[in-house]
């Protein structure tokens, strides 16, 4: 606990989310994620009903740990109103009320920024640079509506209409994020000693706890700064999970300490697919340096971003940097290869116990799942198709897909590789999937079970006469 307030301590930037109890929609869960000045970062669980109720000097420190994220020099980022979301926590003493904080809603300046990067796209309008562009992302005067960009997807939302996360995520980054588990049980808890819920659904609210988080922190930067979508894809990920040096632009949103009202003036996916379990530490009341039930998650992301290398290839890697290496270290080379894979037959194989086997296939599970979405094509969708039409009119156009997935209004449409999605992005009409070609794709259908229904009819019929002239002619 104390590592973690001397981390909250030299930081100046938080990501908050925070999710209801599904049975009664109260305020269970405050996740808040740390943007330091250097990683790794942390994300905090506050699971408000499972709070230390006989330890004191816990929840002092707890306090102690709220009072420095709330401080007045701070800026906390949120996807939708913070107040009035932690408005409730008040009842729990964790924090001050009214919060002094600077608070930036990311989700309210998204559509200005969306519509903005739209027009000022530097992939299909080259002669468009980013130092021309005026500051103030918000005014549609400077918004040129001649350069339409073709390599995103048109907002599906009305102008000034708030998004939601997911849909966001999807068409700014081309990557998905799972809000299945956005209506939970979360006053269950998710400590594994003390949690009723399945082992499986409670790593998937854990994940989706912290990938919100993760997924704002990573659209605040360009919405608040004011980035281009080919600056937000050539950006190293690590830089948008650390705190900026250069402070955020005061003109695309202010926040009134007084009120509750805010107003609103290259990807690596590698960091989502990173999660280990063994990074998680459950806090309990054990010990006399610990919160009950609340979790405390360290996020080495820039370790996330590299493949762990084995024994064999730190031997290999430290051969290559030696330019002209020894007979000698070549030889001692190969003894200790040699050595450890004598060792390693000798030694007797251990059988995974079925619960490890379990956590492995799940885990391994979730990474499938998660490439079917690495390359992915987005359209808008009608909500009268059903899956079977959606793959009748995909095999038609001779899109090979790994997966399709329909979220709110949007289809999402997993591909292979990003040569096979940059290709069928090309000829794969925009709005194939609206209404007009819904009912365009019934009518087809329509009259292809008709005319296959009339051909059988004749066969059936043509088959019958020649059965009964056959049988006269005997």
């Amino acid at each position: 606990m104390q590592k973690l307030i001397d981390h909250v301590r030299h930081c100046h930037e938080f990501t908050f989310d925070t999710e209801g109890e599904k049975s009664n929609k109260q305020l269970a869960l405050i996740q808040i994620q740390t943007i330091p000045q250097q990683l790794p970062c942390f994300v905090v669980l506050v699971e408000l009903l499972h709070l230390p109720s006989f330890n004191p000097l816990i929840f002092v420190k707890i306090k102690q740990l709220f009072t420095l994220i709330f401080q007045s020099k701070n800026k906390l980022y949120s996807w939708g109103p913070l107040r009035k979301e932690l408005y409730p926590a008040v009842n729990y003493e964790l924090l001050e009320w009214p919060i002094t904080s600077q608070i930036f809603d990311i989700q309210l300046g998204f559509s200005d920024w969306y519509t903005w990067a739209l027009s000022h796209c530097e992939v299909c309008s080259p002669s468009l640079l980013q130092h021309n562009v005026i500051n103030d992302v918000c005014s549609n005067t400077n918004i040129n509506s001649s350069s339409k960009c073709t390599c995103h997807e048109a907002s599906p939302y009305r102008p000034g209409e708030k998004w939601g996360l997911q849909d966001a995520f999807i068409y700014t980054c081309q990557l998905f994020i799972d809000k299945s588990m956005t209506i939970s049980y979360w006053a269950k808890g998710l400590d594994p000693h003390h949690s009723t819920l399945s082992t499986i659904t409670r790593e998937k609210m854990l994940r989706y706890a912290i990938y919100d988080c993760f997924t704002t922190t990573y659209l605040a930067r360009p919405v608040l700064s004011t980035w281009t979508f080919q600056k937000v894809k050539n950006i190293n990920v690590v830089d948008l999970f650390q705190a900026s040096l250069s402070s955020t632009s005061p003109s695309l949103f202010s926040l009134p300490h007084e009120h509750n009202t805010i107003i609103n003036t290259y990807i690596n996916p590698q960091i989502f697919k990173n999660v280990i379990d063994n990074d998680l530490e459950f806090i309990s009341e054990d010990s006399d340096d610990d919160i009950t039930i609340n979790q405390c998650r360290t996020i080495p992301v820039n370790n996330a971003l590299y493949e762990q290398i084995s024994d064999d290839d730190i031997d290999i890697s430290i051969g290559q940097q030696q330019h002209q290496p020894s007979i000698e270290s070549h030889s001692t080379h190969d003894r200790r290869t040699d050595e450890r894979k004598r060792r390693r037959s000798n030694e007797p194989k251990i059988r995974r116990s079925d619960a490890a086997r379990q956590r492995r296939n799940r885990k391994r599970n979730y990474i499938h799942r998660l490439h079917r979405y690495l390359h992915i094509l987005v359209r808008r969708i009608y909500h009268r198709f059903t899956m079977s039409s959606i793959k009748d009119i995909l095999r038609r156009h001779h899109i090979y897909y790994r997966h399709v997935k329909i979220v709110a209004s949007s289809l999402i449409i997993g591909i292979k590789n990003s040569t096979l999605q940059q290709e069928f992005d090309q000829y794969l009409p925009v709005d194939l999937f609206d209404r007009n070609h819904y009912y365009h794709h019934r009518r087809h259908q329509h009259h292809y079970h008709r005319h296959q229904h009339h051909y059988h009819r004749h066969q059936h019929h043509h088959h019958r006469r020649h059965s009964h002239h056959h049988h006269r002619e005997q």
